[in-house]
């Protein structure tokens, strides 16, 4: 329950797949003018990216437990990590750790990508459960960004469409008017597209 609340209490992310690609949107802020904001979107490799909502120094170790594992599988496989095979991984550590009385992972994650021309995303929670989702919410506001996202999706949504209703459900959400980071995966071009949005 006390790492489920350090999800809830974490900048907000989304994440939403159509059949064009994926758009992921995590929120970017500090506590401090005087402070830079830290990355909530990491890049696994060239076709996956993951995100997560709670705790920084938590984070950190699975995002580089996923880089080792996804170097490890294309040295053996000589093909790039998929998002299901980096998503189960970091589910057994999870869960493993819970099982034998460690302190869970304070920290949701989710794990996007392009699997054999195929769009998908995952998401593992604190306790280990991973499940594969169409869009999701995590952190900050997330019962009313799930809400959003439930009335306005759609399976038939553009990857145009997609980038709106995304930015739309964080503006909606009464999120914090702070930077956020945006990756769009285009599946159609063949590219991915990062940016930081600095709000006014």
């Amino acid at each position: 329950e006390y790492a489920r609340e350090a999800v809830r209490r974490g900048s907000g992310v989304i994440a939403v797949r159509c059949n064009d690609g994926i758009v992921l949107l995590a929120e970017s802020r500090s506590h401090s003018k005087l402070i830079e904001p830290n990355e909530k979107i990491s890049q696994i490799e060239d076709n996956l990216y993951v995100a997560f909502s709670g705790l920084l120094a938590d984070a950190r170790v699975l995002v580089n437990e996923s880089r080792v594992y996804a170097q490890i599988h294309k040295m053996t496989y000589g093909e790039e990590c998929d998002v299901e095979s980096v998503a189960w991984h970091l589910s057994k550590i999870a869960q493993r750790i819970t099982q034998f009385g460690g302190r869970p992972f304070g920290l949701a994650i989710i794990i996007a990508g392009i699997n054999n021309s195929e769009p998908v995303i995952s998401v593992v929670e604190p306790g280990g459960a991973k499940y594969d989702v169409r869009a999701i919410a995590i952190g900050k506001n997330e019962g009313d960004l799930m809400k959003f996202l439930e009335e306005n999706y759609k399976p038939t949504i553009s990857l145009t469409e997609c980038k709106e209703l995304v930015e739309s459900a964080f503006i909606k959400s009464n999120a914090d008017k702070n930077n956020y980071e945006l990756v769009v995966m285009d599946l159609g071009n063949q590219k991915i597209e990062r940016t930081l949005v600095e709000q006014q």
